[in-house]
């Protein structure tokens, strides 16, 4: 006998990735914070990546002075070459930006770009700019190497918090006209 999602409306809602919401969550090491991206998220719940099989289940997590817990439901070992690319991607523009400590300025972009999710066309053409991209091939080695080397592991979280409810009204509220504009960009160009 299977047990009943008591919550069922989770896979049937709208997740929203337009936008990642910055999280942190308690690490094993009970003193330490780190970063976790929110993506595909809703008012119960969202998914992220981490580098590490997370030891625990219940997730101690945060956004500013709001405090609250999820729950781990899924996990998986990604191994979409997607998801791997982007992270090699940001470890060229790591690499780049220890290197241009001398202009202070093209360092701090860089270093901007970095936190920026997604984008990897845009940042193999500011690579390409500074003289460092690699090529096709040597960008697969890349990825296969980061994928023996450094699995990612995909995680789900159901949350059911009022301080996540209000941080996700939030999101929603900031990032409205984004989703106006994709909508808006999506009808004019099904002409």
């Amino acid at each position: 006998m299977t047990e009943e999602d008591p919550n069922p409306v989770s896979r049937n809602d709208d997740r929203h990735s337009h936008i990642g919401i910055r999280l942190q969550r308690r690490s094993h090491d009970e003193d330490k914070w780190e970063y976790l991206e929110a993506l595909e998220w809703n008012a119960v719940g969202f998914n992220f990546y981490h580098a590490d099989a997370l030891p625990s289940f219940a997730l101690q997590l945060r956004r500013g002075l709001r405090r609250f817990t999820g729950t781990v439901v899924w996990q998986s070992l990604n191994t979409s070459d997607d998801v791997v690319l982007a992270t090699v991607v940001n470890r060229l523009l790591y690499t780049q930006a220890k290197a241009v400590v001398n202009n202070p300025q093209l360092h701090m972009r860089l270093l901007k770009l970095l936190r920026v999710p997604g984008m990897v066309t845009e940042k193999l053409k500011v690579l390409t700019s500074l003289g460092a991209a690699p090529s096709e091939a040597m960008m697969a080695d890349l990825v296969a190497q980061r994928k023996l080397e450094h699995p990612m592991y995909h995680y789900g979280v159901r949350v059911q918090s009022a301080d996540w409810c209000a941080i996700v009204e939030s999101a929603l509220s900031v990032s409205s006209v984004l989703v106006s504009l994709d909508k808006l960009s999506g009808a004019l160009g099904k002409s």
